[in-house]
């Protein structure tokens, strides 16, 4: 489902975009409205040409390899396949974009793909952080089953290459992300490194995902504490939290029933001003 996206006024005049065609442009921007909260995307030709051009009898599925390279060379997106099907990633995702509420995850990452669908290798950062192959990585959010008791976010385990020292840094960004709270950034990183003296900091990171993911399925988001105060209070020790039947955040399909009675309402109230 497309989604409303913004646009930056930089857009308009960063080199990025001097080199590249009209219809480049305009096919960019259609992906950013196509891709999903994380900046991913189903790549298929005849879906999102068909969906960035529908007016345009002269523009088919046959100028998709083409917008596609393009795409490519002058915004950097990366293209891949996984299970056979083709996906896109925006790497500048989290810099243009402010999502205040992700929707779960549901399309794979690059960090998944079976083979790249790139003709050449980008050294612009990925959507996850930009980590070079000999850095720990923390599994995709959206991946793990919340309260599974299994102990993990995704299917992969986060780990050191040889004997390389994590990036503390690098482990606490991919960890904030996760976070549903974004607040106190600066103290929770703070927190982080003073635990990572005495804790496995690949581990906490990993715990803190995993956290993260839960408080986002079961809590609102005014009553998840903020991230230094978990960390300063070792709550990575304690059970993932499971709602409250009565504090328990409404599914997207009681959003929707109460928009459209919402809807319904000021229509009424319309109708019968018109009336009086």
């Amino acid at each position: 489902m497309a989604r409303i996206r913004s646009v930056k006024p930089e857009f308009w005049d960063s080199p990025d975009t001097a080199r590249a065609s009209l219809r480049c442009r305009l096919f960019y921007i259609a992906m950013w409205n196509w891709a999903d909260d994380w900046g991913i995307g189903d790549a298929n030709a005849g879906r999102l040409v068909s969906f960035a051009f529908p007016n345009d009898d002269d523009i088919s599925a046959a100028d998709y390899p083409t917008l596609r390279r393009e795409v490519s060379e002058c915004y950097g997106v990366d293209f891949y396949e996984v299970a056979g099907r083709q996906f896109y990633a925006i790497p500048t995702w989290e810099t243009h974009q402010r999502t205040e509420k992700k929707a779960r995850r549901s399309n794979p990452g690059p960090e998944d793909a079976d083979t790249p669908g790139n003709t050449r290798e980008s050294n612009r950062p990925t959507l996850s952080g930009g980590l070079s192959d000999t850095q720990p990585r923390i599994p995709a959010r959206g991946k793990g089953e919340v309260g599974s008791g299994k102990g993990e976010v995704g299917s992969k385990d986060l780990s050191t290459s040889g004997e390389r020292s994590p990036d503390v840094l690098a482990l606490f960004a991919e960890a904030w992300k996760h976070w549903p709270k974004q607040t106190k950034e600066a103290p929770a990183l703070a927190k982080f490194k003073t635990a990572a003296k005495s804790t496995d900091a690949t581990k906490l990171a990993a715990d803190i995902a995993r956290f993260g993911d839960a408080y986002e399925e079961t809590t609102i988001v005014k009553w998840t504490p903020s991230l230094d105060v978990w960390l300063n209070q070792k709550r990575w020790t304690e059970a993932l939290p499971v709602a409250d039947q009565q504090d328990r955040k409404p599914t997207r399909t009681e959003q929707n029933l109460d928009f459209v009675a919402q809807l319904a309402r000021e229509e009424e109230m319309m109708q019968k001003g018109i009336e009086q």
